[in-house]
């Protein structure tokens, strides 16, 4: 099942985003990003259905919690980065 994953800068980060996502409705689990997404060592990642990225972002902004980076998850477990 394709999904989006949020790529935070910090555990603390991905928490936060995590909480405004679940406040606004959507669905929203943070953890440690797959290697080879990152360089970074204390990146966490947040993943959101398909679908639900336009609002995820809105919301986001409007915290003032944007990612790092965006990757779109395809069914066939490929990663492909998304430019906001």
């Amino acid at each position: 099942m394709p999904y989006y994953l949020l790529l935070s800068r910090s555990i603390t980060h991905a928490q936060r985003m995590s909480r405004a996502l679940e406040r606004a409705g959507v669905t929203a689990r943070f953890f440690r990003p797959p290697m080879g997404l990152t360089d970074r060592g204390c990146s966490y990642a947040v993943r959101i259905a398909d679908g639900y990225l336009p609002t995820a972002l809105e919301r986001l902004r409007a915290e003032g919690l944007l990612p790092m980076r965006i990757f779109y998850a395809g069914s066939d477990g490929s990663f492909s980065e998304v430019t906001m």
